[in-house]
């Protein structure tokens, strides 16, 4: 086990769920702390009976909505020009504000439920939505699901598959990505069928 997965596996079995939401959480506001691999850790210490995979799930869905939150304040209350100017000092650069920028121009409000799948976007995902003053209660609703579906995914891949973390993470790649493409798949169906739902003639003789 890697120096650096071994600390944080120290610090969850030792902290537990505080840290999950800590980790997950900072991600929300730009702090490129691994989130992610903290979720996975506990959910294989869950698995391990030291951890319940549930208080795992829950505890890193708060996180994403807490940290997402705040993020989301930062970005509309601090703007680009702030961001830019002092996020070089938690690892914004202003390149990676710009892909998630255009990561947003390119799927809209989906991109915060998307997003949580790929690691750059789902460090600035929240800030680039306080920037563009998306409504918070639109905001507030795709992160929800976002950070609930997220955490229960790779929780359980952490809880099946975690007696071989470094092996996991290397994966992880592969597995957000296409979990994104089902997410985004998922989305675009329900916004369609809900389009197709209101346009639905309403019968004569219903009136």
């Amino acid at each position: 086990m890697p120096g650096s997965l071994h600390h944080l596996h120290h610090l969850i079995a030792r902290y537990g769920y505080a840290v999950v939401a800590l980790f997950v959480g900072a991600e929300g506001v730009g702090l490129p702390l691994p989130g992610e691999t903290a979720l996975l850790t506990a959910a294989a210490l869950a698995a391990r009976g030291h951890l319940s995979i549930v208080g795992v799930i829950v505890a890193a869905s708060i996180g994403v909505v807490i940290g997402g939150s705040l993020g989301y304040w930062i970005g509309q209350t601090a703007g680009q020009v702030v961001v830019v100017r002092y996020g070089k000092w938690i690892g914004v650069t202003p390149a990676r504000l710009e892909q998630t920028q255009q990561f947003f121009a390119r799927y809209g409000a989906r991109a915060v439920l998307v997003g949580r799948f790929v690691p750059i976007v789902r460090i600035l995902a929240s800030i680039v939505a306080g920037i563009s003053n998306m409504p918070f209660a639109r905001f507030s609703i795709y992160n929800a699901i976002a950070g609930v579906v997220w955490s229960v995914i790779f929780g359980l891949l952490g809880f099946e598959f975690g007696h071989n973390l470094p092996v996991l993470e290397d994966r992880l790649g592969e597995i957000g990505i296409a979990a994104a493409i089902v997410v985004g798949v998922a989305a675009a169906g329900f916004l369609i069928w809900r389009h197709f739902r209101k346009e639905k003639p309403t019968p004569a003789g219903s009136r």
